[in-house]
């Protein structure tokens, strides 16, 4: 009777205990889940900002040549003036 329980105690435990480390098994998952969904939404992020940079350095590009064909007919103007 003795070893009778005391097989069924421990067959319980083990049971109890795959459960146990199913359920943290699940749980694990579910935060590696959760955590790759973060990271594919942060790299999305990153990428959209990479994007808004490169449009924004274009921007700045074509600025800064404008204010140079600007600058430089200014000059031409300015000498133009002077030889009058």
């Amino acid at each position: 009777m003795t070893k009778t329980l005391l097989k069924s105690a421990f067959v319980i435990g083990v049971v109890t205990a795959a459960a146990g480390c199913a359920s943290n098994s699940d749980a694990t998952q579910s935060q590696i889940d959760q955590a790759m969904r973060k990271a594919e939404s942060a790299q999305t992020t990153a990428n959209e900002a990479q994007r808004t940079a490169n449009r924004a350095m274009q921007t700045a590009q074509e600025a800064k040549s404008a204010s140079q064909a600007n600058s430089q007919r200014i000059e031409r103007m300015f000498e133009s003036s002077q030889r009058k």
